[in-house]
């Protein structure tokens, strides 16, 4: 990590970040009541950012348990960056393990929707434990989201793809877009194209019953 990454999280951190030891109060930490969204292992921050900008009326958490991944959202956040424009003020940060924030510290209905974007694969038989998409996890989305919440999961691994339908039509969840060009125009998503891969894009919305 570089000596301005470092000043980054010292510097900016503490203003944006939300501590997982207790049950969270978005309505405190946003000071407001909005829509509220999630993005899982949000990377560089590209999508969330974006997403944030182009949203002012809606709140946004991003989970990331590594630190170089949230320096440079933080980066994009404060102007370190000189090419983008004035950040987006309702962005909070979570650096933990997403399944056991998600687990302890989000309320029941509390979430308008959840974004996964290409989440590591695992794609050894050994290691499939360890992939974030289980039985397990999306019977907590499920929990966390408000009626009529959704889940946008994309992945370029073509097994993992399978994995992901199979796993959220047994958790309440039904499938109902397979294509969002905010996902697909992402700088991720493009270069897995460029280099052959197939990209996998899920919008799967909580059923009602």
């Amino acid at each position: 990590m570089s000596g301005s990454e470092k000043e980054i999280l010292s510097n900016v951190l503490p203003a944006v970040a939300i501590k997982s030891d207790t049950f969270f109060d978005f309505h405190g930490i946003f000071g407001r009541s909005a829509p509220l969204f999630l993005e899982i292992g949000f990377g560089n921050g590209e999508f969330l950012y974006n997403l944030a900008l182009h949203n002012p009326e809606a709140d946004f958490v991003g989970i990331e348990v590594y630190m170089s991944g949230v320096a440079k959202l933080l980066r994009r956040l404060t102007g370190y960056e000189k090419s983008h424009p004035p950040h987006p003020q309702y962005i909070r940060l979570v650096n933990d393990d997403a399944n056991t924030v998600l687990k302890n510290n989000f309320r029941d209905e509390s979430l308008d929707g959840i974004y996964i974007l290409f989440p590591d694969p695992w794609p050894k038989k050994r290691h499939h434990k360890r992939r974030l998409i289980s039985s397990e996890s999306v019977g907590v989305m499920h929990r966390c989201l408000k009626k009529r919440g959704f889940v946008v999961v994309a992945t370029d691994h073509d097994d993992y793809a399978e994995v992901i339908k199979e796993t959220f039509a047994s958790g309440s969840f039904r499938l109902t877009d397979t294509d969002l060009p905010e996902v697909r125009n992402t700088k991720y998503a493009q270069k897995a194209q460029l280099q052959g891969k197939s990209i996998h894009i899920f919008r799967f919305e909580k059923s009602l019953s």
